[in-house]
């Protein structure tokens, strides 16, 4: 039933938008991002979705599948230079992963759709996937003031980003307990290269427990409504916060985004995809509360 409730109420409105790539100057970069706008008003709300590690715009529109621009908001899918981040890990001699001033970058671009008064400042909302949802944390971390709530899928906090007195931030985590690359226990980054080393899921939501002061989590099991995917969900809702704090554990997942029929090709590369959760539709349903307060 809730499932249904909140897919009526994601239905309601449905406007045409309007789409196209964008070009802006920054440090010395030309960046790109494609901006998907409602045909509704004007200081619209928005959600800025951040590809993974060798991800394009394209590819993140393809697999998130977001529908929020046809229900009032701004969709933006902003390009990483040579389709990565830095996200603010660093590797052997604490040397940063990459050094492009991303953080900046985004900051410019929120700055310009603002003072176009396509979006609403005060409602910019943060996902990404993997490298991506690092660079969502590290906005939390040392830019909080952007971002009205954030959704991070697949990634766990990155060694050395700490940030616990920062104000308390609405946050949903969607991870993998098998994910095959960033380690639900955490450590070493499984690639070819040193990519970084990440917490524990556990230490990640204990890091954001204390930021956003809650008490214990409640363990929701999620209804197994696709037994061959091999793959169960548990929920952890967070008590008594002074913002949400939520996270979708995927038992037998992989490093993939759930609910994403077309990744169950590369299953032997990235592990399961979990079909008994959306992502995209947690997401939206997150943020669209989020937004209406």
């Amino acid at each position: 039933m809730r499932y249904l409730v909140s897919a009526m109420m994601l239905t309601l409105f449905v406007l045409p938008a309007t789409a196209w790539m964008r070009e802006i100057k920054h440090d010395g970069e030309t960046r790109r991002f494609y901006v998907e706008l409602p045909a509704g008003p004007r200081n619209a709300p928005a959600i800025v979705v951040l590809h993974g590690g060798a991800g394009t715009p394209t590819k993140m529109r393809k697999i998130t599948e977001f529908t929020l621009h046809e229900r009032g908001w701004v969709e933006i899918y902003p390009e990483g230079i040579d389709r990565q981040w830095n996200d603010g890990r660093t590797v052997a001699g604490g040397r940063p992963l990459r050094d492009t001033d991303d953080l900046g970058f985004l900051r410019t671009m929120l700055n310009q759709l603002a003072s176009e008064g396509v979006l609403d400042p005060t409602r910019v909302f943060f996902t990404g996937a993997s490298n991506g949802g690092a660079v969502t944390l590290r906005i939390i971390c040392q830019a909080p003031e952007l971002v009205a709530g954030a959704a991070v899928v697949i990634m766990n906090q990155p060694v050395g980003m700490d940030c616990p007195d920062g104000p308390p931030v609405p946050l949903l985590f969607i991870q993998s307990a098998d994910d095959p690359l960033v380690p639900f226990a955490g450590g070493p980054i499984t690639a070819l290269s040193d990519r970084g080393t990440v917490l524990s899921a556990g230490e990640t939501l204990a890091h954001y427990a204390f930021r956003n002061h809650c008490g214990a989590w409640e363990e929701i099991a999620i209804t197994d409504h696709f037994p061959g995917d091999g793959t169960l969900v548990r929920l952890h809702a967070y008590r008594d916060c002074a913002q949400p704090l939520r996270q979708f554990i995927i038992d037998g997942g992989g490093h993939t985004w759930p609910g994403n029929k077309n990744h169950r090709w590369v299953e032997k590369l990235l592990g399961r995809t979990s079909l008994d959760i959306s992502a995209t539709f947690e997401i939206e349903a997150f943020f669209t509360e989020l937004a209406r307060h």
